[in-house]
């Protein structure tokens, strides 16, 4: 990797005036510190460590005996599966991911993923490679017809993808926090589509922040196979279809499939093994097995925690990486008398869609040279693809080459539902076992060792169901950027993690959690 490194500065007005830093140097074992950090998933981990590499006093709270949060890994009868979440995107030149490993020094060894996606229709099937001249070969063969309209669509989106990041190069950090932020971007983005050397690009991005996807589909003439195609793939990356994504939204998740994805070895857990070194080493204390109760207030401000043992620990600012309905419905402090009310940021806090997942191992002979790393399979052309009706292939990397070790290649094969839909245990494992066979035939009859994961067990497994939340909230005129505002509330108290980006994207909550440490470090 060949990262740019960011400062942690921020143009931000922190609400409140808390008192002055801790030193970091004053050792463990204190009970007031600059910041406790309550949950060890990948967000929180990337707070802590550039805090502690700031000169911080910082508390990290697991309650778990791992770190990693949904990052991790699973083994079963020893046969390790990565039923995370954690898509590696922004791993190259300039991207959030790669900025936090170059900040902290990290050398996370990645695996670029070419093609970046495959989309696997019943009649068709899609090389989405990580140079866009390599897409048009696949357009030409599988969808002739719609050769131009894809070719006019793409570009269009590039256009819009580009201007968005070179406008929002002059806003301050995307969604503003504070009265300052949002003039300016009001300002800029409001006054400036009439007057201004931004004009054109204002406006051409408030039209499309404002446009469903499907709208902007049916203006370019593609066929139901093409259309179903988008739809996996932002259905994949964003857990929302056509009707509910911006036209901007989809331009700039088709730019992560520009951008390139990777997988590590040992999957994203291997960043959380690194974060958590880095923050040990700065001096940092992380605890495990511990479980914070409550959000402490004084005088209108968040000061701290208490644990479920009774521990008070005090602190300048709290950060959380929890599931929002834990947040909302533990952590969240008790308001004390009319004045002291906090308005929560708006939900809903339960999942709208859970993962159901199924490992696979097979001797690596078995596996097609063709399948990539990520692989999209739609069953039916009469429903939209999503749901019950697009299954993902995810390849594991476990070792320092390609393949899995032990001559096995580990698969893990899942699709995102509702968490009304029934999660059956021999339903489903037939349901997801008929996908695989899709891509590689004959799979049944391989398999080595076949492990089901539907959403109990992966709430069993790290307190969440592996979740895509959705916000009341309306995000376009952010840019079509679908991050949360990290001030949810209490002075004192920000979120990291879920909600910095309701989706599965590691590059997002990296940038969020860098956002989140520059905020407080600039204070």
């Amino acid at each position: 990797m060949t990262p740019t490194d960011s400062s942690l500065t921020s143009d931000s007005d922190p609400r409140g005036s808390p008192p002055a830093l801790v030193p970091a140097s004053a050792g463990t074992g204190r009970s007031a510190w600059d910041v406790v950090v309550v949950g060890g998933g990948i967000g929180g981990l990337a707070v802590a460590g550039l805090l502690a590499r700031a000169g911080r006093a910082v508390l990290l709270l697991e309650a778990s005996p791992s770190l990693g949060g949904a990052c991790l890994g699973v083994t079963q009868e020893g046969h390790p599966y990565d039923p995370g979440v954690g898509l590696i995107a922004g791993a190259g030149p300039g991207g959030a991911l790669a900025a936090l490993c170059e900040r902290l020094q990290i050398a996370l060894p990645t695996v670029a993923c070419d093609p970046t996606l495959q989309v696997a229709l019943p009649r068709h099937r899609v090389d989405l490679t990580r140079s866009v001249e390599g897409w048009w070969p696949e357009f030409r063969r599988e969808f002739p017809d719609d050769e131009s309209g894809w070719h006019e669509l793409v570009s269009d989106l590039a256009f819009l993808a580009a201007e968005r990041e070179e406008l929002a190069r002059r806003l301050p950090p995307l969604p503003p926090d504070g009265w300052r932020d949002r003039f300016r971007c009001w300002r800029r983005l409001t006054l400036q589509r009439a007057i201004g050397v931004t004009r054109p690009a204002a406006r051409a991005l408030h039209s499309a922040a404002v446009t469903p996807f499907r709208q902007t589909l049916g203006e370019y003439g593609l066929g139901a196979a093409s259309r179903q195609a988008l739809e996996a793939c932002l259905w994949y990356l964003l857990i929302r279809g056509p009707d509910e994504c911006s036209t901007l939204e989809a331009a700039l998740a088709l730019q992560r499939l520009r951008d390139g994805l990777a997988v590590a070895p040992g999957g994203p857990a291997a960043l959380a093994d690194h974060l958590a070194q880095r923050i040990r080493e700065h001096g940092g204390e992380i605890r495990l097995r511990t479980r914070a109760a409550r959000c402490l207030t004084e005088r209108g401000r968040v000061s701290g925690v208490t644990t479920t043992t009774g521990e008070t620990i005090r602190a300048r600012w709290v950060v959380t990486d929890v599931p929002p309905d834990v947040l909302m419905g533990e952590l969240w402090p008790v308001a004390r008398g009319p004045f002291r009310r906090r308005r929560s940021a708006p939900g809903p806090w339960e999942p709208r869609r859970i993962a159901q997942v199924l490992g696979v191992a097979i001797p690596e002979t078995f596996l097609p040279s063709a399948l990539g790393y990520h692989c999209l399979v739609v069953a039916d052309t009469e429903r939209p693809a999503r749901d019950d009706n697009l299954v993902f292939v995810r390849r594991m990397v476990d070792g320092p080459g390609e393949g899995a070790g032990g001559g096995l290649a580990h698969l893990c094969v899942g699709r995102f539902v509702p968490p009304s839909m029934s999660a059956d245990g021999e339903g489903l494992g037939r349901a997801l076992l008929d996908a695989l066979d899709r891509v590689i035939p004959g799979v049944e009859r391989v398999a080595v060792h076949r492990w089901l994961a539907p959403a109990p067990v992966l709430a069993e497994l790290w307190g969440r169901p592996l979740g895509a939340v959705r916000y009341a909230i309306d995000s376009r005129a952010w840019l079509g950027r679908r991050g949360f505002p990290h001030r949810v509330g209490w002075p004192g108290l920000l979120a990291v993690g879920e909600w910095t980006y309701p989706g599965r994207l590691l590059s997002d909550v990296a940038e969020g959690a860098a956002r989140v440490a520059g905020l407080i470090a600039a204070a």
